[in-house]
């Protein structure tokens, strides 16, 4: 009996070490997380370009991205599975869009070098016009290269844009050169899903606070950029 007691208390040390353990990375990849938020928010206001940072949930990763283009947050909210069909759908019609002009540019070579002039009649056609999306590009600043968790799980990404957390596929935080952010919340856990840490981000100060817990984003009635109600007159 002792000594099924010493292997019981023995065993039961193990395992504190080694959530303890698990915690620590936990802790650590958080803390990185919000120094990668708060490097993005800094250099997005001092280069005056947009700046984004990519979260893949799937293969729980995150990158930077960076765009010469304006960028403008969609005024209304949208479901998850709403915003993914969009982004699928935009992909598809950027893609077209290339492979469109690629064969318009050997059209137009084609009849440039028959005809023996350069000008190109395509550029007299009028199409419809529409507005012209952000190109993000990789961020190449080797301060913040892509990261891939160890011993941590991103669990999901809150922004106003979407309805809901996003859990799966891929989702963003934009940081703009006005010295502004989205309000955010990024919720990370241990394997095990025992251990949960949630960045908070706030929108005018770039300022992420990190919590011991899961933050519920806030619903119902409004509220401010900490997260309080406010009082409707």
């Amino acid at each position: 009996m002792i000594v099924l007691a010493i292997i019981a208390l023995v065993g039961s040390l193990g395992i504190r070490g080694f959530r303890s353990l698990a915690r620590s990375d936990l802790r650590t990849s958080t803390t990185n997380l919000a120094g990668a938020m708060r490097f993005l928010f800094d250099r997005a206001s001092t280069t005056g370009k947009v700046h984004r940072l990519v979260f893949d949930l799937e293969n729980s990763r995150y990158w930077a991205e960076v765009s010469d283009d304006k960028f403008f947050i969609p005024r209304d909210a949208e479901s998850p599975e709403a915003l993914r069909r969009r982004e699928e759908l935009e992909a598809k019609e950027d893609e077209d869009k290339l492979k469109k002009q690629e064969e318009d540019n050997k059209i137009a070579s084609a009849s440039a070098s028959s005809s023996g002039t350069n000008f190109d009649v395509a550029k007299l056609e009028v199409g419809e016009f529409k507005p012209q999306r952000a190109r993000f590009a990789a961020f190449k600043e080797t301060a913040l290269k892509p990261v891939t968790l160890k011993k941590a799980v991103l669990r999901s990404v809150y922004t106003p844009r979407v309805t809901e957390p996003i859990t799966t596929g891929r989702a963003y935080i934009y940081f703009f050169p006005l010295g502004q952010t989205e309000p955010a919340i990024v919720t990370l856990s241990d394997p095990t899903g025992e251990t949960v840490f949630s960045l908070v981000a706030h929108p005018i100060t770039g300022r992420v606070r990190v919590y011991n817990q899961e933050v519920k984003p806030p619903g119902g009635a409004p509220t401010d950029d900490e997260g309080n109600r406010v009082v409707e007159p």
